[in-house]
């Protein structure tokens, strides 16, 4: 695609990268920006000698939106899906999510095929990689209570207004840290599917581009595993 006028090349160095609060992946904290992905990325940029390139926090819907339709920009962390696979390009895997349908342990949920769930209101935070993936398996949307985030869903179901609530296991896990309550008084009742995130770069960014991050991601494998221990994210997530 020919280049508009007064736009720059694509290149490792002049690249806007977009991405929302969501930990553990990427969030502010005491004015820092810190994260599993927002630390990965850090760290392809120094094993490339490269400075460190801007990162906006935004509204998911709008880094989505600019990420498709602007060059020289990128958005993480972004669940790699089959409807976007050839939206975007892509670095990575950064981790995994396992998304999974989460209960109180005293509802002594026994289901031996999802489809039982269809039956049960499930709290699902709109517009999430989980919520899409309870959808794609067919799970009725009148029996979805959706929420804006994570912790209101959590809370809908400590208070039996929802019986189950859908996220990723990292996330059940940071909600706990969170909210401060016991997770062992809650258990998985069903794993939904397992999504790799990576960063996702507008689709003009040439493959040379996407080869020398790649590059850079694959050689700091050791150091990728110490950032996930640091930020505590369960082994089946790697």
């Amino acid at each position: 695609m020919p280049l508009v006028a007064n736009q720059q090349p694509v290149t490792v160095e002049n690249i806007t990268y977009y991405t929302e609060s969501y930990p553990p992946a990427n969030f502010i904290e005491n004015g820092d920006i810190k994260g599993i992905s927002i630390d990965t990325l850090k760290a392809i940029w120094k094993q490339l000698s490269k400075p460190e390139q801007e990162i906006l926090f935004v509204p998911w819907v709008r880094g989505y939106r600019f990420t498709l339709d602007k060059s020289n920009t990128a958005l993480f962390t972004m669940s790699r899906t089959p409807a976007r696979e050839n939206l975007f390009k892509w670095v990575g895997p950064l981790f995994h999510s396992t998304h999974v349908l989460v209960a109180k342990k005293s509802k002594n949920f026994q289901f031996s095929s999802l489809g039982q769930a269809f039956y049960h209101k499930v709290a699902t935070v709109e517009g999430d990689i989980s919520e899409i993936s309870l959808q794609q398996v067919g799970f009725p949307s009148y029996n979805m209570a959706k929420v804006a985030e994570a912790k209101q869903g959590f809370l809908m179901m400590q208070s039996d207004r929802v019986d189950m609530i859908a996220l990723s296991i990292h996330g059940f896990y940071h909600l706990a840290q969170e909210l401060k309550f016991n997770p062992d008084d809650y258990e998985q009742i069903w794993s939904i599917n397992k999504i790799g995130n990576y960063i996702a770069f507008n689709i003009n960014t040439p493959d040379s581009v996407i080869n020398t991050l790649q590059q850079a991601f694959d050689e700091i494998e050791t150091e990728r595993i110490e950032i996930k221990k640091h930020y505590e994210l369960p082994i089946e997530e790697y």
